[in-house]
Parts: C-alpha cells; structure tokens; sequence
C-alpha cells in the first residue's frame, strides 16, 4: 500500500463526474489509476490533458480486476449507482459515491449491505457536512444557543428544465427515481436532519411537473414534515428561473432565537436570546472560504479530504450509510404522500428488509 489512496472515477459524462474529477486532481494523497464510462469515445473528450494517458474502461468488473482500486469515486445515474457500490465492496474497495445513491431507499439496501460486510468505507457528496456554516450552524444547534427547535425550512429554487435540458437523465423516473428531490432536495432533506440531529416521522407532499416539458418527474416539490423532537419542517424546490445564480435559503426557529443561512452568499445572520445574557445578541456570521475549484467550489474537495481520512486514519465518514439511507426514506415518503394525498411516515428500509 502506497501513501496515496489509488482510485478509479466510475461515470465521466455524468454530470458532477468532471467536477469530481478535477477534485481528484486538487486533493491531496490520491492518485487516480483509472476511469469508467459506458461511452469511452464520448468519454476522452471530458477527460483533462494530464490524464489523457488513463485507461477508460467499459466494464467495471475487468477495472476492478485489473486495476485493484483502493477506492472508486462513482457518478452515476441511481439506476445503476448502488449496483456498483455494491460491486467495488465485493472487490475490497472502498466507495465514494454520488448522492443520493439510489432511487428508492430500498433499492439501496443491498450497497448498504455489501459496504458492512466488506468492512469498507463509505461517503457520499452531501456537502453541508463539511462546509464551514454548515457545520458552524450545527456547532450552534448542538451548543443550545437556539433553545427547544420549534421550526425548520429549506428551499432551493434553481433554473429551469427547459435550461438544463429535459432529455437529461436527471428528469427521467426510470434512470433518476424522481425530479428534483432526488437531484436536489436531498441536499436540505439531509442538512435539516443531520444539523438538527432529528428524525422525520411524517411527510405530506405536494409534488408537481408545472413546466411543461416532456418529463415524467416532479421539477416543483412542497413538503411538511413533522420530526421526533416535536419540530415542524418545511422545503420548497422548483427548477423555474430563467438563469443562475441558485436562490437557496435555510432558516432555524427555536424557544430562544433563529438563524437564516443565505448559503449563495455564504452569510449566516443568528439571533438569540437566552435567559444567562444581558440582553438579546444578533450576529451576522460571513464564510468568505477560498474557491478551490472542483465539485462545489471547495466543498468536493472537503469531501473526499474527510473520506481519505476515514480510509487511512480511521476518522468517522462525513456522511454515513444511514444518513444516505434515511435520505431516501423521506424522499419515498414524499412521493407516497403525493400520490396519494395523506400523510406518510417514512419507513425503515434497512428493517423492512430483514
């Protein structure tokens, strides 16, 4: 074993894969030793100069074999993306894969059973986990500077179908699952629960496909979630403007103040108001973070750092198997609750199966 981690990227074309490759190239103690794509030819136009000299394989069992991976990045459609997951566990290798890993929470079950059996490590790219407000804010939660959590929102208002291109996978329910929960939403479905340490027993959704393209998914979601600790939630995604920037805001309610992160301009505005002050404080917290490149500016990069850490130090993974899991336990839940119009409680899929 060399001091670097040697990884194999698993989906250049997809989107992210270009994003995560360069994050590759940016993070330290990787080296990457090989490349998949269903497409090759198509695939080497996507590749940077300095790796041109890569393999790009078209069977992901004859990379495994060949190159032994210590680790694979993978950015695939969810139709396929637990199926290699569960492949390069059988084969001892570690799995960074993008999120939210599957189509259904069940269908993701079997990866989740491999990676522990395997006893290899696991991440995926929720971000927020390793952003600086995004941890800053659950340093807030986890302290009691809001009180007793009484409320939470996030949304998440992107450009529109018609702009990104309705032929993309990203908007079919036989490769993606489902519209923009899957793609986007889970970001704040994950955050909501992983900074408020807080489960979601109930969901009722409205899901709806309002711009007019021919797509067989959701690109406008409305939620109301109900959580363990007595908290209220709600989110709100639409691909709908015109043109970047994202408009995506988080806010945070409790007994003894609030906070709202404006995350496009990385400012975190936090009130409280506890019993042992003088007098109630309001701050204005500012993440002007370096922009490094790669997958989510400094964010991908951030990611696979912690998921290095994790193989060669042993440090708890930024994002767990059960926190993918869950993710997709209320992402199901939505869709139930849409299609029928009552509320759902998520289910276990890990127990379900057993």
């Amino acid at each position: 074993m060399t001091d670097r981690v040697r990884i194999a990227h698993i989906g250049v074309t997809y989107p992210h894969g270009e994003g995560y490759i360069e994050s590759l190239l940016l993070t330290p103690g990787v080296e990457l030793v090989a490349l998949y794509d269903s497409d090759p030819h198509t695939a080497k136009d996507h590749v940077p100069a300095e790796l041109q000299y890569l393999e790009i394989y078209d069977d992901f069992a004859r990379l495994l074999e060949k190159e032994r991976p210590e680790a694979v990045l993978i950015t695939q459609p969810n139709d396929t993306t637990s199926r290699f997951m569960a492949q390069a566990a059988a084969a001892g290798a570690h799995v960074f894969a993008e999120k939210p890993c599957a189509r259904t929470a069940s269908e993701l079950v079997p990866a989740v059973d491999a990676i522990q059996k395997a006893g290899v490590q696991f991440a995926t790219g929720y971000t927020r986990h390793v952003s600086p407000a995004g941890i800053a804010i659950k340093d807030i939660v986890d302290k009691g500077i809001l009180g007793r959590l009484v409320s939470v929102e996030g949304s998440w208002v992107t450009t529109s179908v018609q702009t990104r291109g309705p032929d993309h996978p990203m908007f079919s329910a036989e490769r993606n699952g489902g519209g923009i929960l899957h793609w986007l939403g889970c970001h704040w479905l994950d955050y909501m629960r992983w900074s408020t340490s807080a489960e979601v027993t109930d969901v009722a959704a409205i899901l709806g496909t309002l711009s007019g393209e021919p797509i067989d998914v959701e690109d406008t979601a409305a939620l109301s979630l109900q959580y363990d600790n007595g908290m209220i939630g709600s989110l709100h995604c639409s691909y709908v403007t015109d043109r970047m920037p994202h408009q995506l805001f988080f806010g945070l309610r409790g007994t003894d103040g609030w906070l709202r992160w404006d995350y496009m301009a990385g400012e975190v505005e936090l009130r409280s108001a506890l019993a042992d002050w003088a007098a109630g404080v309001t701050q204005v917290l500012r993440f002007e973070t370096d922009h490094v490149g790669g997958y989510e500016m400094g964010d991908g990069v951030a990611s696979l750092r912690r998921f290095i850490a994790s193989i060669r130090e042993g440090r708890p993974p930024a994002v767990s198997l059960q926190d993918a899991l869950r993710v997709l336990e209320v992402v199901d839940a939505a869709h139930e609750s849409s299609r029928t119009g009552r509320r759902v409680s998520p289910v276990r899929a890990d127990q379900a199966s057993r």
